[in-house]
């Protein structure tokens, strides 16, 4: 089995530097490269539903991820890959707002090379903004929380969230525990 990518979505300003380094620790323990998709503005964890509209969204919080420096500067140390996860996280970001979220990471020192979009919503061509568009298929199975336990993932990229496990809803030892169980797999 060839690894796949993991994708870890809503970095952010409220990203906590202990969670993604857990997060990243883990992923490298076990050779995975991952594509962390970061907005630029606003709190995705302030986010309560993805009923709430695009203006109560960005009313949420005015933050900017480049203010988190530890997170951003733990990044630009890695060589991770780079994507943007909109401008801030709102339903279907048009491509203005791509190129804005984009311009910021170049800003911040980061190389994007793909378009996330947020709450995996919209009708987006392959490309956008010069940004290779990464979206969720459900139907293929491409969140690595469904395969804690059981099962082989063979999307060539993995969804997550790397603050849902500092939870009891997943662990980041669930996710180790996986991790493992799929390096095993590979070996037999």
């Amino acid at each position: 089995m060839t690894k796949f990518l993991i994708r870890n979505d809503d970095v952010a300003f409220d990203t906590s530097p202990e969670e993604i380094k857990q997060f990243c620790e883990i992923c490298d323990k076990y050779g995975y490269r991952i594509l962390h998709a970061i907005t630029p503005m606003g709190e995705p964890r302030k986010i309560k539903s993805s009923r709430m509209t695009n203006d109560q969204i960005r009313a949420a919080s005015g933050r900017l991820f480049g203010e988190n420096l530890e997170v951003l500067e733990y990044l630009k140390d890695r060589h991770d890959l780079i994507g943007v996860h909109g401008l801030w996280h709102t339903h279907k970001p048009n491509e203005e707002e791509i190129k804005t979220a984009k311009f910021i990471l170049h800003g911040l020192g980061f190389n994007p090379a793909y378009f996330i979009p947020p709450f995996n919503e919209g009708d987006y061509p392959e490309e956008i903004a010069g940004l290779k568009t990464c979206k969720l298929s459900l139907k293929k199975g491409e969140r690595l929380e469904d395969f804690l336990d059981k099962g082989t993932p063979s999307a060539d990229v993995m969804y997550l969230h790397s603050w849902r496990f500092d939870s009891e809803w997943y662990t980041f030892d669930m996710l180790e525990r996986c991790l493992q169980r799929l390096e095993h797999k590979e070996e037999l």
